[in-house]
């Protein structure tokens, strides 16, 4: 029992110092110009942790000669651990900040703490994110290079058939979490503008 315990002791040891290096090594791939030219956050982040996973997995290896807590499987465990947290890490934060109106509007209130009424609240909106910082330009970008929407010539833009499996799955998913449905189903066609 006692050598069972140790393995287990020695196991969580070598998978918080491979989850915790593992993500001070993304943290510093992410600060550094690795895939700068990639535009979208999502997915320079994604890539960006796959090569975090491939050197941490290359050190493991390294390791692996002196340590003998680290066979193959415990290091493919702790690596992949691994990859999966700073993905969900970089989901649940920076990407979420990034594409986040309510962290915009707690900026806001920050700014003008104790000044803002909900009307002016939506004005600072309309003039600030969707005016000076173009958001609906910025989206219409991404979701072109995600490969969600095409723009015609005229300007008019159309759901892919990528995008309509993408919302699709929005749906179901946010059916099973119970979210707003309205978010990815539109209330009524709107007439076309001429």
């Amino acid at each position: 029992m006692n050598s069972v315990l140790r393995r287990l002791a020695a196991l969580a040891i070598v998978y918080l110092i491979v989850l915790a290096a593992g993500f001070l090594l993304y943290l510093a791939l992410i600060a550094s110009p690795l895939l700068g030219a990639v535009p979208l956050l999502f997915y320079r982040g994604v890539l960006i942790a796959f090569i975090g996973a491939l050197l941490l997995g290359l050190l493991l290896a390294i390791a692996a000669r002196r340590i003998a807590a680290i066979d193959l499987s415990t290091g493919v465990g702790a690596v992949a651990l691994s990859l999966a947290f700073n993905i969900s890490f970089l989901i649940v934060f920076p990407v979420t900040f990034d594409r986040s109106i309510t962290m915009f509007l707690l900026a806001r209130i920050e700014r003008q703490d104790g000044e803002l009424t909900p009307p002016m609240l939506e004005q600072v909106f309309l003039r600030e994110y969707l005016g000076d910082m173009h958001q609906i330009d910025r989206r219409v970008r991404e979701q072109t290079l995600s490969g969600n929407i095409v723009q015609r010539g005229d300007g008019r833009i159309l759901l892919t058939p990528q995008g309509r499996r993408l919302l699709t799955s929005a749906r179901t998913i946010g059916h099973w979490f119970g979210a707003d449905p309205r978010f990815v189903t539109a209330s009524e066609r709107l007439p076309a503008a001429h």
